[in-house]
């Protein structure tokens, strides 16, 4: 009987598959399921699990990242994803699997049984360095910002952090460059939640690689150009957890 996890933010797909598996597969037993990373990591390693489907789009830590936290993997990874362009394309260049949402339920049978067939004979390794090329495309993707002046395309991790004002919002880059855009921070919050930023206050969200010093006392945090944010008590919790998970 394989053991499995299911990890995914969206709660009508946790459990739209948690009721395949059980409809639709035979020798399948799912033993946990999470709403995020931090909870999947700790189903993971409660349950041992032979098997985890996982969703690559979730707020503050995605599926890769989740993976890149492990020591190692010794367990079977599905990877689940509704629209994800670099991973569909990095994934038909490996011996990964995975599934286009929503789930077919002969692709979820096909997944289940090439698992079966792996059994005791996980590649991690292999895992591993999928995660480091995708991460590495990812990690190029442009953002383009709307000002007065025109669109400038501006690379993910040349942002150090965004600061909203109403209806503003005002990027803070690593060149020293500020720009204005005319829409609220709210908006990139859903835009970048799920790209290595975390908004720690109403009026600010950090690019989590350009963190310098965190004060627990102050609940003010120094970014890499040396602009001090602060951290809201109100995000203060899920913020200390994120860099827990870091």
């Amino acid at each position: 009987m394989l053991k499995a996890i299911i990890i995914d933010d969206e709660p009508a797909s946790l459990r739209g598959l948690e009721k395949m598996i059980t409809t639709f597969t035979e020798g399948v037993t799912v033993v946990a399921t999470a709403a995020s990373a931090t909870e999947g990591l700790r189903a993971i390693k409660t349950n041992h699990p032979d098997v985890v489907f996982l969703d690559i789009e979730m707020p503050q830590k995605d599926g890769f990242e989740l993976l890149k936290s492990l020591d190692t993997i010794n367990f079977e990874v599905v990877f689940t994803t509704a629209h994800d362009q670099y991973a569909i394309r990095a994934f038909h260049t490996s011996a990964l699997d995975y599934l286009l949402k929503p789930i077919d339920p002969e692709e979820l049978r096909n997944a289940i049984q090439k698992v079966k067939n792996k059994k005791g004979h996980y590649d991690g390794a292999g895992v591993k360095a999928y995660i480091d090329n995708i991460s590495g495309q990812r990690e190029k993707q442009q953002i383009g910002l709307a000002s007065s002046n025109g669109t400038s395309f501006v690379h993910l991790d040349n942002i150090i952090y965004l600061r909203g004002d109403g209806a503003y919002t005002y990027f803070f880059l690593k060149t020293g460059q500020k720009i204005t855009v005319s829409k609220n921070l709210k908006e990139y919050e859903r835009l970048l939640g799920d790209k290595g930023f975390y908004r720690i206050h109403k009026s600010y969200m950090v690019n989590l690689q350009e963190m310098k010093k965190y004060s627990k006392g102050s609940a003010k945090l120094i970014m890499s150009n040396g602009d001090v944010v602060d951290v809201s008590k109100r995000r203060k919790d899920g913020f200390i957890t994120e860099l827990a998970e870091l």
